[in-house]
C-alpha cells in the first residue's frame, strides 16, 4: 500500500509539473482557436460588425483603401437602455454606427461608398441576417466580414451557416485589436471575454446554427 501511495503521489507531482511546463502553449492554443486566420481576398463588399470601435472600422478602411472591395456595409444596433429618454430630454450621444461612419469619413472613405443598413440588429446572428439579405439581393458572390480578433472565428461560422452556398464568406480579424492569444490570461478582462466567447460558441453549435432567421429576433442580446 505504501509503495502504491508513493507511486500515485509521484505521478501526481509529475502530472502537475508537466501541466505547469505546458501551460503557456495550452493557454495560447485556447486563445488562438477563437481567432480567424483567414486572409482577405477581393470581394463585393466589406461588412463591419457592430461592437468595438474603432478597431473594426480601421481594418475595414485599410481593406477598402487597398482595393479589396468597393463598398463598406454597416448595421444599426438597437438603442441602448436610456438613450431614447436622453434624447427626449434634449440630450444625445452617438450610436456606434455613427462613430464608425465618422471614423471612415475622417480617413478618406467617401460617404457614397458606405451603406448603412436600416434594420436594427441586436446580436451577431441577427446582424448576419440583415447584412446577408442585402448582399444576396445585390447578387454578391464574396464578402469580407470584419470584426475583433476574439469574435472572428465565431462570426465566420455564423455568416457561413446563414449565407448558403452561393455567397463566400471570409472572416477577417482586425489587426488593430490589441488582443494577443499568447498573453490573454494576464488580463482579467480578456479572461472574462474568452470564457464568454467559448460559451457563445457552444450555444451556436447547440442552438443558433439550427434556427431560422425569425427566431433570433425574439430576445435581444448584446452584439458581439
Amino acid at each position: 500500500m505504501r509503495k502504491l501511495a508513493w507511486t500515485l503521489t509521484l505521478l501526481g507531482v509529475l502530472g502537475c509539473a508537466a501541466a505547469y511546463v505546458a501551460r503557456v502553449p495550452l493557454l495560447t492554443a485556447l486563445g488562438s482557436f477563437v481567432v480567424s486566420s483567414e486572409q482577405p481576398r477581393e470581394a463585393d463588399a466589406i461588412v463591419v460588425l457592430s461592437g468595438s470601435v474603432p478597431d473594426r472600422m480601421l481594418e475595414a478602411v485599410d481593406l477598402y483603401q487597398a482595393g479589396y472591395a468597393p463598398r463598406i456595409l454597416l448595421t444599426e444596433e438597437r438603442s441602448r437602455p436610456g438613450v431614447d429618454i436622453l434624447r427626449a430630454r434634449g440630450g444625445d450621444i452617438p450610436d456606434k454606427h455613427d462613430l464608425n461612419l465618422s471614423v471612415a469619413e475622417q480617413l478618406g472613405v467617401p460617404r457614397a461608398a458606405i451603406t448603412l443598413l436600416p434594420e436594427p440588429a441586436n446580436s451577431t446572428v441577427s446582424e448576419a441576417d440583415v447584412a446577408l439579405a442585402h448582399l444576396q439581393r445585390a447578387g454578391a458572390r464574396r464578402v469580407l466580414v470584419v470584426t475583433s480578433k476574439m469574435h472572428s472565428y465565431r462570426a465566420g461560422l455564423i455568416y457561413r451557416a446563414r449565407a448558403g452556398p452561393d455567397l463566400e464568406v471570409i472572416a477577417v480579424a482586425s489587426r488593430h485589436d490589441p488582443y494577443r492569444a499568447d498573453r490573454w490570461w494576464h488580463s482579467r478582462g480578456y479572461i472574462r471575454r474568452l470564457v464568454f466567447e467559448y460559451q457563445k460558441l457552444i450555444v451556436f453549435h447547440l442552438r443558433d446554427r439550427w434556427l431560422g432567421a425569425e427566431a433570433h429576433r425574439v430576445a435581444p442580446e448584446t452584439t458581439g
